[in-house]
């Protein structure tokens, strides 16, 4: 409530004191703070992040071992494929923010930033078909644009 109009008491503080205007120094400030939005989401699609073994049980199932762990889980934490998914959650994340200020290292443009969160939801996906692809067309998009700015960032010659 700190960020997010209509309350946005940091946000309505914080313009007053750059004479900017309130609402949109709210709606800045929630484009600013999306991924702390997005991260419970991100525990709810993948308990395993939480590292904990309540987090994959099914609580909805008594079995006659007495754990029933949620389908695709098993009690173990698979470390490779814990950091594989840790880093797809990071690029989706960094994609989703910076499409949304529209601004990496130079401003984005509308297709740009409309692919970055097309790639964004698709690194989150579950689906190895769907992930895989979206992150090699992430990097080759981010290192593109790279390339770009330090293009335009050289003197001419």
């Amino acid at each position: 409530s700190a960020i997010t109009p209509p309350v946005a008491l940091a946000a309505f503080a914080a313009s007053t004191i750059t004479k900017a205007e309130p609402m949109a120094t709210g709606f800045s400030a929630v484009k600013s703070g999306i991924v702390l939005f997005v991260i419970p989401f991100v525990f709810a699609l993948y308990p395993e992040l939480l590292l904990i073994e309540e987090a994959v049980m099914d609580p909805t199932e008594t079995g006659m071992s007495g754990i029933v762990y949620l389908p695709g889980y098993d009690g173990t934490i698979d470390w490779a494929a814990l950091l594989i998914l840790v880093l797809r959650i990071i690029g989706a994340l960094y994609l989703l923010s910076s499409a949304l200020a529209r601004f990496d290292r130079i401003r984005l443009s509308m297709p740009e930033t409309g692919l970055r969160l097309v790639l964004a939801l698709g690194l989150v996906s579950g689906e190895v078909m769907i992930y895989l692809p979206a992150a090699a067309i992430a990097l080759l998009l981010v290192g593109m644009h790279q390339y770009r700015h330090r293009k335009l960032a050289q003197p001419a010659t």
